[in-house]
């Protein structure tokens, strides 16, 4: 009864004894296998998984970048696809590091996946299509030639990840069979010790709940990896988005002729943004003109291009709408909006865009997605930031334009003008001089004669003047003939030539030249027109009583004139307009033809030499210029640099 006793209690004892310590030990062994799992689950097949994605995202990014690169040829997209070889390097040292401990099939994943990215990186280097930016049609002929290896990199990318991931899982399941072995050991062995049965249960639900934070944190983990991904693409696609619209205002802005901006619009927005578009503009009576279209198939870009320099007799109500809300709007395709644009019945979404400059509406832009595209609000807002840009452009060649053809009309009236009055004033002129030849001229009809005469030789001068003022606003200089020039008798005929003006004008004229005023490079004539500009200014201004004086002296390499009147004087918010065409203050409206001062302007500009002003209000007036000094060893050079860049004086 002892012996039993003994028994059946020590057997119990024991097993209970037993149990307890599997209870304790074998969650030891079992913990510690699990966390020899988990190590290498953290230590090598983490690390491998994260290189395998890795090498996957850059090889989805090279390909953007290489687009990048041949769109809009800029530097930093070649460095960054070699940013990206050089990462996937890395990671495949990292791999071939790591992958021994994952197994075979992840071996020959790597391996296939060395091979298919060598292949895919070398046809890039080999197609030279990251090396130089190609013609658009060879890009892309070599692009889908290397394409299916780029292809085939990236399955085998995912392919390796895709293994990575299945070591993973195999070593979780092996976690996840020990956790369910040692919950089964603890319930067998809790039905003789209920306490260590408990201690066994709590333990496999606390590793559960390890696993489930695990796995919390594994998919938090690759969240956070997919939104980095998106934005890092929505930031690389306002890069492109940015760069095509650099790129597309660089386009608009490289010429001034009006035909060529808005043909180089369409061309901009085919194929880059639309299949087909077509622009119009408003005319002066409110009416639209098709400037310019175009199509990606060129037959139909042909017969699209029949239409322009057309006027649109029925515009529909969208496109009217779209024009007077300055908005661009993405519409349906009807049959009144597809026959507006000249394409055919099929189904397609379309978008209008108003052109608008300076607030003023300058047309419309219609454009037709190609079949099976829907355009999105990012197409509108991409299409009207390009409509801006355009607008701008169209504007600023049609300003130009008119400029020009005001520009020509202005000369054509000129010319004609000048010539038609040369003819009737030589006329005049001939006649007043037979007339003076005629004996039978009363003395008081001869004085009638000479002022003739005297209004006949200046209408001849204000010819000449608009001819000269013609040139010089047509960026030319005026014709100057440079010989050698004595300053002295240059200022002592000039002196003749006003003595008379001056003293009838109670004006006190002088001249000083000093002493050792060298000869001087330069047309006598047209100096001399110089002279006789500034100083009629000055007569006009100068009260009587007053004094008027020109001097010349010497300087190094040139000869500095004066002319100084002791007028009122010019306000100083005055002196910068003083040698404008045609500018007068008001005091001064009507005492000339504003064109003395800028002609002087361009004679001495003409000679090499400088012209300015000095004076303000109650100080009187003074006008400096400048002439070379006469170099007989450069005469020759400058006689034949006159002779081949001027045109012969009238």
């Amino acid at each position: 009864m002892g012996s039993e006793s003994t028994w059946t209690t020590v057997v119990p004892v024991v097993f209970i004894i037993a149990s307890l310590l599997s209870l304790v030990i074998l969650p030891l062994v079992f913990s510690s296998r699990t966390a020899r799992i988990r190590r290498e689950i953290t230590r090598v097949a983490e690390p491998a998984r994260r290189a395998a994605n890795e090498i996957q995202m850059d090889l989805s990014a090279e390909l953007d970048k290489i687009i990048a690169f041949q769109v809009t040829g800029q530097r930093q997209y070649r460095d960054q696809y070699m940013a990206l070889i050089e990462q996937q390097r890395r990671d495949y040292a990292e791999l071939r590091r790591l992958g021994p401990e994952l197994g075979a099939d992840v071996g020959r994943q790597l391996t296939t996946l060395v091979k298919e990215g060598s292949e895919w990186h070398t046809g890039v280097q080999n197609g030279e299509l990251i090396v130089r930016t190609l013609p658009s049609e060879i890009f892309m002929t070599r692009l889908f030639e290397r394409h299916p290896s780029y292809e085939e990199a990236l399955r085998a990318s995912a392919a390796l990840e895709a293994a990575i991931q299945a070591s993973i899982d195999e070593r979780l399941s092996s976690i996840r069979d020990t956790e369910r072995l040692n919950v089964s050991l603890t319930l067998i062995l809790a039905l003789l010790a209920l306490t260590s049965a408990l201690l066994v249960a709590g333990l496999g639900r606390q590793m559960r709940l390890l696993a489930k934070e695990a796995m919390r944190r594994r998919l938090e983990a690759e969240r956070e990896a997919a939104d980095a991904k998106i934005a890092r693409q929505t930031a690389e696609r306002e890069e492109l988005r940015a760069a095509f619209l650099a790129s597309a205002g660089q386009e608009l802005t490289a010429s001034l002729d009006f035909m060529q901006t808005v043909s180089t619009l369409a061309r901009t927005i085919v194929p880059n943004l639309a299949e087909v578009c077509a622009i119009d503009l408003l005319e002066a009576d409110g009416s639209l003109r098709r400037v310019a279209t175009a199509h990606r198939e060129p037959e139909r870009a042909v017969r699209l291009a029949a239409t322009n320099d057309t006027v649109i007799e029925n515009v529909p109500e969208g496109v009217v709408r779209v024009m007077r809300d300055r908005e661009a709007r993405v519409m349906g395709a009807t049959s009144t909006l597809l026959g507006y644009l000249g394409e055919d019945e099929r189904q397609r979404s379309l978008m209008a865009i108003p052109l608008v400059s300076r607030g003023q509406v300058l047309g419309v832009i219609t454009q037709a997605a190609p079949e099976g595209k829907v355009f999105t609000r990012e197409d509108a807002l991409l299409a009207a930031e390009l409509a801006r840009h355009g607008s701008l452009a169209i504007d600023n060649a049609r300003l130009y334009e008119e400029s020009q053809q005001a520009v020509r009309a202005r000369e054509e009236v000129l010319a004609i003008v000048s010539h038609d009055l040369r003819n009737p004033l030589s006329a005049v002129t001939l006649a007043a001089s037979l007339m003076k030849m005629s004996k039978s001229i009363a003395a008081d009809d001869r004085e009638q004669l000479d002022v003739l005469d005297v209004s006949a030789g200046r209408m001849r001068r204000l010819i000449d003047d608009l001819l000269d003022v013609t040139r010089l606003e047509g960026g030319k200089r005026l014709p100057v003939e440079p010989a050698p020039v004595n300053v002295e008798e240059l200022l002592a005929e000039t002196h003749e030539l006003f003595k008379s003006q001056a003293a009838s004008a109670s004006i006190s004229l002088q001249y000083r030249v000093e002493d050792g005023v060298p000869v001087v490079a330069a047309d006598r004539h047209r100096v001399l027109q110089v002279l006789s500009n500034l100083i009629g200014n000055a007569l006009k201004f100068t009260p009587p009583g007053g004094v008027i004086s020109y001097a010349a002296e010497a300087r190094p390499a040139e000869v500095l004139f004066t002319v100084a009147d002791t007028g009122p004087g010019i306000p100083k918010e005055h002196l910068g307009d003083v040698f404008k065409t045609y500018w007068q203050a008001k005091r001064t409206e009507r005492l000339g033809t504003g064109l003395g001062l800028p002609i002087a302007k361009g004679v001495v500009d003409a000679h090499g030499g400088k012209i300015w002003v000095k004076s303000g209000p109650g100080a009187g007036t003074k006008f400096y210029f400048t002439l070379p000094i006469y170099d007989p060893a450069r005469a020759g050079d400058a006689a034949v640099t006159s002779a081949a860049g001027s045109p012969a004086r009238r």
